[in-house]
């Protein structure tokens, strides 16, 4: 019988051992930092925005099929929300409306819902044919019926934008100018 030319040691208080949990939570904490959702909901969109720690998140149930689950825009501060879309989660697919664009160098994706005189639109755009390229979220928000009086706020980085996901889920916007509604 051979013995083995490199024997396994037990690692009692090795460094490593003791670093091995935090490296499995960092992708878990820096995936939830900066957002309005809550434990159990998907960030479909979350980032900073302005100065004073606002921010912007579209939240959604962890199972979200075309009616089926809910959305909820939150905007504020963590523990300070000022503004949550709808109030109500039930039927709040209704609310939002998806529009899509893409060429080649340029994609662009939007998310819009209509509250109180204003509509909000969450955004992620690429445009390759600048140079450099361009990659930029945020939200606009405008006077419904005047859209010359739009107000954006541009996202900080880090920026979670899944957006596209809600594709098969929620109405084309016939509204927007990027969507391309197949009727």
């Amino acid at each position: 019988m051979q013995k083995n030319r490199f024997p396994i040691q037990k690692a009692k208080n090795h460094p490593m051992k003791m670093l091995l949990p935090i490296f499995l939570l960092l992708p878990a904490l820096a995936f939830g930092a900066g957002s309005l959702c809550e434990s159990g909901e998907q960030i479909l969109f979350s980032c900073g925005v302005g100065k004073g720690g606002k921010q912007v998140s579209l939240c959604g149930s962890r199972r979200l099929e075309k009616n089926l689950g809910y959305l909820q825009y939150r905007f504020g501060r963590p523990g300070k929300i000022e503004l949550a879309f709808p109030a109500a989660r039930e039927g709040s697919l209704e609310q939002f409306r998806y529009a899509h664009y893409f060429r080649f160098q340029v994609d662009r994706t939007a998310v819009s819902f209509a509250n109180g005189g204003f509509r909000y639109s969450l955004f992620s755009s690429y445009d390759g044919e600048e140079k450099p390229a361009v990659q930029e979220e945020g939200v606009t928000v405008a006077q419904q019926g005047e859209p010359d009086k739009e107000s954006s706020l541009v996202c900080r980085k880090p920026v979670v934008s899944r957006l596209s996901q809600l594709e098969a889920v929620l109405p084309c916007d016939k509204d927007s100018d990027i969507a391309a509604c197949g009727d």
